[in-house]
Order: structure tokens, then C-alpha cells, then sequence
């Protein structure tokens, strides 16, 4: 299990929350966990299927019409087990 954060940056103009929806519906189809934050949707899964989301929301941004796209992934692995989002953030809220 990996906790992740992906971002997505069309550069397609002001408006980037239809690129940004389309990118967050990748992750909802793989049914994996997941947090819109301000500046970065963090996610947790196995790395395989972190890694076909990036892909698959790279390119759905591009499909939505932008010409062009930042994606940034950040991966956190825990090899020891109990790794989640939950316990990466229980103590600040």
C-alpha cells in the first residue's frame, strides 16, 4: 500500500477545474481511495494501480481539449504495513 499525491496543471487557459474534474474521475473509477486537496489530490492504493491513474489522468486532461500538461506524482511506501492516509494526518485534525 502507497499513500500518493498527484497534481495535474493543464495549461490550457484560466479555467482548470473541468480538466482537474476529469482527472479526479480516473481515480473514482478505480475505486481508489482518495482527497481533493487544494493543491494536489492525494490518493492511496497499490503502486501499480497509482501508477495507471497518473497515466490515465495525464491523459484525460489532454483528451479534455488542454494542448498541454504538468503531472506531478510524490509516492510515500511504508514496506512495515499500516500505511494509510488517516494515519498520515490523524494528529493534525
Amino acid at each position: 500500500m502507497v499513500v500518493a499525491e498527484l497534481s495535474v496543471i493543464p495549461l490550457a487557459g484560466m479555467e482548470m477545474k473541468p480538466y482537474i474534474d476529469a482527472a479526479v474521475e480516473v481515480i473514482k473509477r478505480q475505486g481508489l481511495r482518495y482527497e481533493v486537496g487544494a493543491l494536489g489530490t492525494t490518493m492511496e492504493g497499490e503502486l501499480e494501480q497509482i501508477l495507471e491513474v497518473l497515466k490515465q489522468a495525464h491523459q484525460a486532461v489532454l483528451a479534455g481539449g488542454s494542448e498541454r500538461v504538468i503531472t506531478e506524482l510524490r509516492i510515500d511506501e511504508c514496506r512495515s504495513g499500516g500505511h494509510s492516509m488517516a494515519r498520515e494526518v490523524t494528529r493534525y485534525r
